[in-house]
């Protein structure tokens, strides 16, 4: 029998409140959970039995027989209000509730789609693209037309050449719809980044949403599951996964699997791969900003990748130092790091281009993907002691540290080598736009 458990909350805002109980039989799409305040309605992903009931998720014990069919959303509905029920949420940051989003007017506005892929490994949004880029396109005219834009673009990295061809093709004809060719570099796909290198070219600050460039950003997969809303009348109940590492013995493995049940553990995915090889850690996301998880971990709406490393090597105690990036991993997460590697932490330090929230102690950058030089950064973890960094910096950010580091007999060690050497490619020392994947 296999176990799908729904987190509460999937998305910005609080957790939903149940409107089911234990012993309930549930039918695929069928409302499970609705928000107190901001959120996004929770739908059952398959047909099953409840067999758990917090504050916190909703288990349910699927049917042996599945109908692969689902409960529609009413016909009468509204394209925004279907968005609504369909409980949609931003798929590829930090889940904004896009019924919320798309209900702000940005009348002669900017529509941005964002399809960069910015984290490297992840490819479910360029696998989506090239299976169903008509169906994107219809996605991107409904939500241009519920926010008022006046044009859209689509934000991609050239390296895509495939998804960009098909794209082209799809937008010939809609003469409100461009593409925007982006650099190979991380983080291109960040909003600010994207309206910062459109056509607007206007730096937004480290507290500005779009809407303060009067222009809306949202994700390639969010705008496929407003077509399925609207045209299929289909509730959120699946989510795109890239699944990588070393997933067949030592093969460097990549692969999407799409409509993936939401609430799927992570143990059952990887049951396809029976010859994984020994791995460092599990993260759930991308390399730079995903974070550890585990076997009974569940897919929400918001996952992206499941990534299988390579084991971790011993540092054997060395003294190590941190230098985070506001694009990246948190000093949280590589302490995390440093402890699997039996290293000490010796001091800590931020980019420069890093403004810290102090109430949350989440950053943002200054100008994301840009970096002014981190010398100063280094030199004072060299002066704490540190014999080895470990550094969570964007490309440009990692150039300038290899600018002085080896100069300095630092060894660099970059909090995404262990997920890049799993899947084969080019960890992140001096990299140029042509070749940063």
């Amino acid at each position: 029998m296999t176990l799908i458990k729904l987190p509460l909350k999937q998305s910005v805002g609080g957790p939903d409140k149940p409107t089911v109980n234990v012993g309930d039989s549930v039918r695929c799409g069928q409302a499970i959970a609705v928000p107190q305040g901001l959120g996004a309605k929770l739908h059952a992903s398959v047909d099953g039995e409840v067999t758990n009931v917090t504050d916190k998720v909703i288990e349910i014990k699927a049917s042996d027989q599945q109908t692969y069919d689902y409960v529609k959303i009413p016909a009468e509905l509204s394209n925004l209000e279907a968005i609504k029920e369909a409980g949609i949420v931003g798929c590829g940051g930090a889940g904004f509730p896009a019924y919320n989003k798309y209900a702000q007017q940005i009348p002669d506005g900017h529509l941005f789609i964002n399809a960069a892929e910015c984290e490297p490994i992840l490819g479910h949004n360029i696998s989506r693209i090239i299976t169903d880029a008509e169906k994107i396109i219809r996605g991107i005219e409904y939500v241009k037309e519920i926010v008022g834009a006046k044009d859209v673009a689509i934000a991609i990295k050239r390296k895509h050449t495939n998804a960009v061809a098909l794209l082209e093709e799809a937008i010939r004809g809609h003469d409100d719809i461009s593409l925007e060719l982006m650099l190979n570099r991380y983080p291109e796909g960040e909003e600010r980044a994207i309206i910062r290198d459109s056509k607007l070219h206007k730096l937004l600050k480290t507290d500005d949403l779009p809407y303060a460039a009067n222009a809306i950003v949202t994700n390639v997969e969010t705008v496929f599951r407003v077509a399925e809303a609207i045209e299929d009348r289909k509730p959120v109940i699946s989510k795109d996964i890239t699944v990588a590492g070393r997933l067949h013995g030592d093969n460097e493995v990549v692969e999407v699997k799409k409509d993936v049940p939401i609430g799927t553990m992570v143990g059952n995915i990887l049951e396809d791969y029976p010859n994984m090889a020994q791995y460092g850690e599990l993260i759930m996301g991308g390399p730079f900003t995903g974070s550890r998880t585990d076997i009974a971990a569940p897919i929400t709406k918001t996952s992206g990748g499941i990534i299988a490393t390579i084991p971790f090597p011993s540092l054997k105690g060395k003294k190590v130092g941190l230098l985070a990036c506001a694009c990246s991993a948190t000093p949280e997460r590589m302490k995390e790091i440093a402890a699997s590697m039996d290293a000490e932490v010796v001091g800590v330090e931020w980019c420069k281009n890093a403004v810290v929230n102090e109430k949350t102690g989440h950053a943002k950058c200054i100008n994301p993907g840009i970096c002014p030089g981190q010398a100063e950064k280094v030199l004072k973890l060299r002066a704490d002691g540190a014999d080895t960094l470990l550094v969570g910096n964007c490309t440009d950010c990692t150039n300038t540290v290899m600018g002085i580091a080896p100069k300095l007999n630092l060894p660099v060690i970059h909090t995404t080598d262990f997920a890049r050497r799993a899947t084969g490619e080019r960890i992140m020392r001096h990299m140029l736009p042509e070749n940063d994947q």
